[in-house]
């Protein structure tokens, strides 16, 4: 029996593009929607979600249950949260708010067992409670583990060139609404100053072969951002999704009677 492998990093090395969907509520029925409609992974967002780590850890197996790849959006940078996350059976951590070379080395130290990284040694469900042996899990496990970091502060777009720096990167991903408040026109994501920044990350991202990722907020949003160059869309979260989806039925049922 052999690890399990991320699918995000399996789409990122065939150079293709890739999809997921999030989840805020503590619902891991939701993330097998996700899975089930295909996407490449699912965002288990713990930064401004309401789960807790008993949820967390059922919204991994829902995952699991559905073919996905989890990722889990911890809430802070910190090595004992990475640690935990992957731990749990996280396939990757998604950490916000990094804005230099020496914040994002924190989170790469966190999500890789030595010699790339410090993630201190406990594999449970990685290593299928014994079922994977050991050789084969610590062989394998760093390069199934992804890092992704949000770029989402005008500082962290003045030291872009340093953080591409930092070996172990797999996504960079631009958070247009934070940004847009740091940039000084919040509630403004597809400013120019933003669509300005963003291209600053994909150029730098370019150069050390890094992906960037764009929440799309409509479809012809995703069609332009593909076209720019991002390789990992968010599709977006669950319930406004949903809402979304349920609006425009009632909508039209209602302008037919």
């Amino acid at each position: 029996m052999s690890i399990r492998t991320n699918k995000l990093k399996q789409k990122l090395a065939a150079g293709g593009l890739v999809l997921s969907g999030g989840v805020r509520l503590p619902e891991p029925g939701l993330v097998e929607v996700m899975g089930y409609a295909g996407v490449d992974y699912v965002l288990i967002d713990a930064e401004h979600g309401s789960m807790g780590w008993t949820e967390i850890e059922r919204m991994v197996l829902a995952a699991y249950a559905a073919d996905t790849t989890p990722i889990v959006r911890v809430h802070e940078n910190d090595e004992s949260r990475i640690m935990r996350a992957l731990d749990l059976g996280a396939m990757g951590v998604l950490v916000p708010h990094i804005r230099n070379a020496e914040e994002a080395q924190h989170v790469v130290d966190g999500a890789y067992y030595p010699p790339q990284g410090k993630r201190g040694v406990g594999p449970s469900r990685g290593i299928k409670f014994g079922a994977v042996s050991s050789a084969d899990y610590y062989a394998n496990i760093n390069n199934e583990v992804s890092v992704s970091l949000m770029i989402e502060d005008a500082e962290a777009i003045d030291n872009i060139n340093e953080i591409v720096e930092v070996e172990g990167i797999d996504v960079l991903n631009v958070g247009t609404s934070d940004l847009a408040a740091s940039l000084g026109v919040p509630g403004q994501p597809l400013h120019e100053k933003v669509a300005e920044a963003s291209e600053k990350v994909l150029a730098a991202a370019a150069r050390k072969g890094i992906a960037v990722g764009y929440p799309t907020r409509s479809l012809e949003d995703g069609v332009e951002a593909v076209k720019r160059g991002f390789r990992v869309l968010s599709c977006g979260n669950a319930a406004p999704l949903l809402f979304e989806a349920v609006q425009q039925k009632l909508e039209v049922l209602r302008g037919a009677a």
